[in-house]
């Protein structure tokens, strides 16, 4: 609603010059105040215009400053006498102090509290409510004071700035509130979480011991075998899967040789022999010459000698050839007993020491019979 004979303003500091929008009868039926403080006209303040109100210092920054028209209220401007001239501005000055009056009254009663028409409530219109008295009665309005040093405590607020500072995460445990309850469901399990965990390690990966609090060895000792300096799965008698596999110096678990000994190993006390020796000679150097186990060598040996046998049997037998040999295919000197097929006569040949003769099929059609010689036989 507008005002008649009031007008606020806030100072910024700078400004000195505010404008009068109301009409007054005199200078001194203007009240100016800065920040709730009257303020004396000439000292603070002087009229440049009738409709201009100039400060002599500028107002503070946010400073309320309130210029109102205040109309004697207490004497009349005109006293009218029996008898005498009735003058138009005895009758305006009149009107005009009672006019400014009511305009005043008005201003008044609408910078007041008032209850609003939208829903019968008191209405601040959107200002502060000051000078108020701490509640004492149920209904009571609180104040800020009130509010501040007795019904919270230092420890009230201290603990309402740490929700307040804490709202996001406060709204985060309202969002989630579904999963904070199964936590609390399974709270038990929640605070076993990190001891289990530093069991499934130890399972995982524990190797200078069993794992803690069990019997039982680590994934990581059974495939490595332990660290070796603190705890050895071989000398417990529990092989780990890179023993089994590559561990030459002992067995694997006290008792059974490992993949890589059985392959290429050369342990002393082996009664089978490894792969190795079985393929290329037995003993700790794989010699050919020396037996693998119980008296036999390996297919290496085996090997040469079955070269060795056809090489001498080669140089007894010289194979087909279209003229009588020289030499041996070795090359080395003939010997009495030496054999080839001629294909020239198609004659098997011996050696006789000094030369080749034809063994010749013995024609055996004139001999007698089995009963003549039988009979002959008999008579001799």
């Amino acid at each position: 609603m507008p005002s008649f004979a009031l007008k606020r303003y806030t100072g910024n500091g700078t400004l000195t010059n505010y404008t009068i929008p109301f009409t007054y009868r005199t200078a001194s039926d203007v009240v100016v105040t800065v920040a709730g403080t009257v303020l004396n006209l000439t000292t603070h303040y002087s009229f440049p215009s009738a409709s201009t109100i100039s400060f002599v210092t500028p107002p503070a920054n946010g400073a309320a400053i309130v210029l109102r028209r205040s109309t004697s209220q207490d004497a009349r401007i005109v006293d009218y006498a029996a008898g005498s001239v009735l003058k138009e501005s005895d009758l305006d000055n009149d009107s005009i102090q009672g006019f400014n009056m009511a305009q005043e009254a008005i201003d008044i009663a609408q910078d007041s509290i008032a209850v609003s028409d939208s829903n019968n409530q008191f209405d601040a219109t959107s200002l502060r409510v000051t000078n108020v008295a701490d509640p004492t009665a149920a209904q009571d309005v609180a104040t800020k004071n009130y509010l501040e040093t007795t019904w919270l405590s230092e420890a009230d607020k201290t603990n309402i700035t740490a929700v307040n500072n804490n709202l996001t995460n406060i709204t985060a445990v309202k969002d989630n509130a579904t999963n904070i309850n199964l936590n609390a469901t399974n709270i038990t399990a929640i605070q076993n979480a990190s001891a289990n965990a530093t069991k499934a390690q130890n399972y995982a990966t524990e190797t200078d011991s069993t794992v803690t609090g069990t019997t039982d060895d680590s994934a990581k000792s059974w495939a490595v075998g332990g660290d070796e300096t603190n705890y050895n799965m071989r000398t417990a008698g529990k092989g780990s899967a890179k023993e089994w596999a590559t561990y030459t110096t002992g067995t694997a678990n006290n008792s059974e040789y490992s993949a890589k000994e059985y392959a290429v190993g050369t342990q002393s006390g082996q009664s089978l022999g490894s792969s190795k020796q079985w393929a290329v000679g037995g003993g700790t150097g794989f010699t050919t010459s020396e037996a693998v186990a119980g008296g036999l060598f390996s297919a290496k040996y085996y090997a040469e000698q079955a070269a060795a046998s056809k090489t001498e049997f080669s140089n007894v037998y010289h194979g087909a050839l279209s003229s009588d040999p020289t030499q041996d295919p070795d090359g080395s000197a003939l010997e009495a007993g030496d054999l080839y097929f001629n294909t020239s006569t198609s004659k098997l040949k011996y050696y006789n020491g000094s030369s080749w003769s034809s063994i010749e099929a013995t024609d055996t059609s004139s001999f007698a019979t089995k009963g003549v010689a039988i009979a002959m036989a008999i008579a001799l």
